[in-house]
């Protein structure tokens, strides 16, 4: 079997606010939307990534905790610049990490941990753990 697409979905009560999270930070329109449920897609093309926020049916719970929403964005800084100054909640701080990522965490308005960053260069003690592809020895 192949997958060709991929999405996540968040069980909400805030559906309204957490559209209206990603429509303000990030390149977004809905192309499904019946108010009870709302995919938000990450940009303009066709293939962009999706995410799906849905309000409590037939006694789903709600998303509590536990997971991590990674978006590659082509400004790191200028997003935390402008997620902060609005006060959103940081909860992981703008650094440099040791495995290739400069990022910071961000709350949803869902409670999902959003992670934005790009590509660094990883440290002599991360690049071994790097794949370069499916047929390709690590570290090769």
């Amino acid at each position: 079997m192949i997958v060709t697409a991929s999405s996540i979905t968040f069980i909400t009560p805030q559906v309204a606010t957490a559209r209206a999270f990603y429509e303000r930070y990030f390149d977004t329109w809905s192309p499904f939307d019946c108010g009870w449920y709302v995919l938000v897609r990450l940009g303009k093309e066709p293939d962009a990534p999706e995410i799906g926020f849905m309000e409590p049916r037939d006694g789903a719970e709600p998303f509590r905790a536990g997971g991590m929403l990674n978006l590659t964005v082509d400004d790191v800084d200028h997003m935390h610049a402008r997620m902060s100054s609005a006060g959103e909640t940081i909860v992981i701080p703008l650094a440099d990490n040791p495995w290739g990522h400069r990022g910071f965490g961000v709350i949803d308005p869902a409670g999902v941990v959003v992670y934005c960053h790009k590509a660094i260069p990883a440290s002599d003690a991360f690049a071994p753990f790097i794949q370069k592809g499916p047929d390709v020895p690590r570290g090769a």
